[in-house]
């Protein structure tokens, strides 16, 4: 046998082989990739092997010589691209010129026409998104292998016929095998590249991922079937202060769900394991090292194998601690917020109530006194209907500037020394009346209503905060006891109004003290009152130092208790809180009223004539009082009002001090708020009165600053 006949055929597929292998090797990459010098390389390259083939020609038959570098650029173009392909070109096409002889021409034809063939075939695969397949590869090596037949016969010269007819059987049959066999080699290299990016695709995508769920500030953990942990992040360490060699292995039940909620989060595993379905989100809590709850929202996802089967869960979670804690806060707020309109809107219900039910009572009462048909029993009557409702409408108003006041943090303490014991004795005498009205009896059994105790506090305080609880436990209490006493605990004396009324029920005990709430409770709404006097209560026995508490049992009663520190007393054997002794008014003496209201002069002037004094003047302006005074220097008192048309009382008082420092000038007027006092003291008052005026309190400022004795014509 011949072997020279194949060897050179032997040799021509060698080197398409090594083609082959350098493609695979080298430059799959550098044709998907936009880089310029690596496919320039290879079209050199590719130019040297098909030099190289024509080198080493297959012989046919003696004097008839083939290569396959129409196979190699055709297969060129269809692979490397354009750009190695035409550089491949250029360089066997110009050496193939180099070597002339016979059919130079038509072998620099093939040349070209083979490459940009390949070149051709490959843009319309790409285009209509189609594959090289062994049909495709057969026809593409085909038509390449035609137009090498046709070359001859479109271009003829000496004996072209004759080689076309010659060698048209190798060429139509093996060139095309080749080309389909040099294709499939191809494309597998090219499969197992494409796998191999898809795979370091793949890792690099995992590697991301891992550093990523490694670094990102969210919990993500992985468990197995058993609900072992087999991956966690650094972020679940830290929240947790677990190591990852304490979790680890462990199962993530037994570690981070609270013992109550481990039964439920069990049930909720196995309903993803057994139905194959993600759970997308849930929130639930998971304990720390140190027992510390942290609210978790997850997402988690069922994990299978390379079988299809269920290995784990991978669960990604978003630590919403903070963010749940400021939604609670923002609920309750808004909660609290809903709470205190809808009590306000009650409050001022209620308020507009206890204004406007003795206005109404008032009104009537002067209505009906205008009647002819009224007797003088009728009128006494109607008389008592005025003071009881005045008296309320007084109380009520009260309690809103004092409310206000603690509101607006306005208030001040203005502590002074006074006898404890007159303190007791007052309110015993004072509110033994009014309890009398409804057959209760106010006892003392205070160790210091006998004792010359006194205290350094503030006294009108003191005062307020008794009255609101004995008028609370009276308002609740018919036909009972009402026991003022107190004990010393802890430093402290404490206090308590103690009464066998209606009592309190056990869900109100927390609120009664809380502004306005107090006035939505059914209690308040079938009582007179603003419902304010136990917040007053509180506010101020905070203030002194102390607090105040309740104990109660509904239909037995109650007991309020408030303390004082004890180290506010002192004891002393004389008594310094003595009432100055009454003296009798002159009758001669001469008062100027100031004042721009008709029915307030004439309600001032009847209290001043009732103590003996006769000649009063009046002005109806503070220019009117200036001169009034410098007209009359035997005037011996000033009733000035703050507020009146053309001049203040602030500025007659002024001018009346250029010319008699004397003159005593008492303000009286309706400015009631803290610091009103002390302010106009140091304008030059000698003393402050607020309106409504108090009877008592006038005439003892009267009695004060005119130093003579008194006696009341009206017997009150």
């Amino acid at each position: 046998m011949d072997y020279s006949y194949f060897s050179g055929l032997i040799q021509n597929v060698a080197l398409l082989l090594v083609f082959s292998f350098l493609y695979a090797t080298r430059w799959i990459n550098s044709t998907y990739s936009k880089k310029l010098w690596p496919n320039v390389f290879a079209g050199i390259i590719v130019g040297g092997i098909g030099i190289l083939l024509m080198f080493t020609p297959w012989t046919y038959q003696p004097g008839h010589y083939f290569d396959l570098r129409t196979i190699l650029l055709a297969i060129a173009g269809l692979y490397l691209g354009a750009i190695p392909t035409i550089i491949a070109i250029v360089i066997t096409a110009t050496y193939r010129l180099f070597l002339g002889g016979n059919f130079v021409l038509v072998g620099v034809c093939l040349i070209v026409i083979s490459g940009l063939t390949g070149i051709a075939w490959r843009y319309f695969q790409q285009k209509k998104g189609g594959k090289n397949s062994i049909l495709s590869l057969y026809f593409f090596g085909l038509i390449v292998h035609i137009f090498m037949l046709l070359l001859p016969i479109v271009l003829p010269s000496e004996g072209s016929v004759a080689m076309v007819k010659f060698m048209a059987v190798p060429i139509l049959v093996i060139y095309p095998v080749i080309t389909v066999l040099l294709g499939v080699l191809m494309n597998r290299q090219l499969e197992i590249w494409r796998n191999r990016k898809a795979k370091d695709r793949l890792f690099e995508s995992e590697q991301r991922f891992t550093q990523m769920m490694l670094d990102i500030n969210m919990v993500f953990i992985n468990l197995d079937k058993d609900r072992k942990i087999i991956f966690c992040n650094k972020y679940l360490l830290d929240i947790t202060g677990y190591t990852q060699e304490e979790l680890v292995g462990k199962r993530s039940i037994d570690i981070f769900v609270p013992q109550e909620e481990r039964e439920i989060t069990e049930q909720g595993l196995n309903e993803l394991f057994d139905n194959n379905r993600n759970l997308h989100r849930f929130e639930s809590k998971i304990l720390t090292k140190n027992n510390r709850e942290l609210y978790i929202s997850w997402y988690n996802s069922v994990v299978f194998d390379d079988y299809g089967k269920i290995a784990g869960i991978a669960s990604l979670g978003e630590n919403i601690t903070e963010k749940k804690a400021t939604f609670d806060s923002l609920r309750e707020a808004k909660k609290k917020a809903e709470e205190s309109n809808r009590l306000k809107s009650v409050f001022l219900q209620n308020i507009s109530h206890e204004i406007r039910t003795p206005l109404n009572a008032i009104m009537g009462a002067i209505s009906l006194l205008k009647l002819p048909s009224a007797d003088q029993q009728m009128r006494e009557k109607y008389y008592e209907v005025l003071r009881i409702s005045g008296a309320r409408l007084l109380a009520t108003v009260n309690d809103l500037i004092d409310i206000s006041q603690v509101e607006t943090q306005q208030i001040k303490v203005n502590k002074s020394k006074f006898s404890l014991s007159k303190v007791l004795t007052n309110h015993v005498n004072v509110a033994g009346p009014i309890a009398e009205k409804k057959a209760n009896k106010i006892i003392c059994t205070s160790k210091y209503l006998q004792s010359n105790t006194f205290l350094y506090t503030d006294r009108n305080m003191l005062n307020s905060i008794f009255i609101n609880l004995i008028s609370n436990a009276n308002k609740f209490t018919s036909n009972g006891t009402i026991e003022i006493g107190s004990y010393d605990e802890h430093g402290d004396i404490v206090f308590y109004v103690k009464d066998n009324g209606i009592g309190i029920p056990e869900n109100r005990l927390e609120v009664i003290f809380d502004r306005f709430v107090q006035a939505d409770s059914s209690l308040s709404r079938s009582h007179e009152g603003s419902g304010l006097g136990l917040s007053i209560a509180l506010a101020y026995a905070e203030m002194l130092g102390g607090s105040i508490w309740v104990e109660s049992e509904e239909g037995k009663g109650s007991t309020f208790y408030f303390n004082i520190p004890k180290d506010e007393v002192y004891l002393s054997e004389t008594d310094t809180d003595q009432e100055e002794s009454d003296a009798k008014l002159l009758p001669d003496q001469k008062i100027l009223i100031a004042e721009d209201d008709k029915l307030n002069y004439l309600i001032l002037k009847k209290i001043v004539e009732n103590i003996g004094i006769s000649e009063i003047l009046h002005a109806v302006n503070g220019a009117e009082a200036v001169e009034m005074v410098k007209n009359n220097p035997d005037i011996s008192l000033v009733l000035m009002d703050i507020k009146m048309p053309e001049m203040s009382g602030e500025e007659a008082t002024l001018k009346i001090k250029e010319f008699n420092q004397a003159l005593p000038i008492i303000a009286q007027t309706a400015f009631a708020m803290p610091g009103d006092r002390e302010r106009y003291l140091e304008m030059g008052f000698s003393d402050y009165i607020p309106k409504p005026i108090d009877k008592n309190a006038l005439i003892k400022l009267l009695q004060k600053y005119l130093n003579s004795s008194y006696q009341d014509v009206t017997g009150q």
